[in-house]
């Protein structure tokens, strides 16, 4: 099963909702780990009152029952929807109308006995100065949770060609990707300049449905800073003979189209992609 970021804002409002496959939401889970884009999605619909969470719940199944559909109907947050939304808010937000006071009513034969009350203590409103408001934190999508190194496993002559994982830890094949055209850019920490190329060429290739981006590392370790390509990591594979700083271009059938050094052929492999 292949999960990319358009798949992933299909189904983001299903995946909020809990209403995918364990497989599906699995893979959904995985795919935000490595997309800044497809994390920061999720975690603005996270922010949403339950309220309206459960307004999506509602939408959800009634968008599954068999009935008619109006086409020009379209399930998301369209002008019906928000409308409704904001007349929940507005009627559920509004505070509470308090109940009047009614005062006791006290028979003349009981006013003798009755015992005035002393008067509530003053009430202390706190200096706008002695708030002290503290800045929420909010996780960096683009760091992993484990930020220690790990060596590169060592490949022998009886390794695959192609083994890769995600940071979820499941491994991956190229026959994943049959019927795709497949970037495979290996890199490794110390080579900052292809990193940066990496990321450029996701940045302007990223809404091709066609193209999959594969960015393996050579060793376990948290994602490089201010980037957002997919990341996956060499499981002591052979990369189809590529070493880190290079890259190899696959056609749909999986054969090798171009390959090359990702600083010395940056430039006609950008020109190759702009025309997939």
């Amino acid at each position: 099963m292949t999960v990319d970021c358009q798949w992933v804002e299909k189904n983001l409002e299903a995946l909020f909702c809990d209403s995918l496959s364990d497989e599906e939401s699995r893979f959904a889970r995985a795919h935000m780990e490595t997309c800044a884009s497809c994390s920061k999605e999720a975690q603005s619909l996270r922010a949403i009152d339950p309220l309206i969470k459960n307004y999506f719940q509602r939408e959800l199944e009634m968008a599954r029952r068999p009935r008619a559909v109006h086409r020009m109907r379209v399930f998301g947050l369209t002008g019906t929807a928000v409308a409704g939304i904001a007349a929940l808010v507005l009627l559920f937000g509004r505070a509470p109308e308090t109940a009047p006071v009614v005062a006791p009513v006290v028979s003349p034969e009981s006013t003798a006995s009755v015992v005035p009350l002393p008067p509530p203590p003053p009430v202390k409103v706190q200096d706008e100065a002695e708030i002290v408001r503290t800045k929420p934190t909010t996780p960096d999508p683009n760091a992993l949770a484990d930020d220690r190194r790990q060596p590169a496993q060592r490949v022998t002559a009886n390794a695959p060609d192609f083994l890769v994982t995600d940071p979820a830890g499941y491994a991956h094949t190229l026959d994943e990707y049959r019927g795709h055209v497949v970037l495979i850019a290996v890199w490794s920490r110390e080579q900052g300049g292809s990193i940066a190329n990496i990321e450029r060429l996701y940045k302007a290739n990223a809404a091709n449905s066609k193209l999959r981006f594969l960015g393996v590392a050579t060793e376990h370790g948290a994602r490089p800073s201010n980037t957002t390509f997919p990341i996956l990591y060499n499981q002591g594979s052979k990369l189809l003979g590529a070493k880190p700083g290079e890259f190899l271009l696959l056609d749909e059938t999986g054969a090798i189209e171009l390959r090359g050094s990702l600083s010395k052929d940056f430039d006609t492999l950008r020109t190759v992609l702009q025309k997939k």
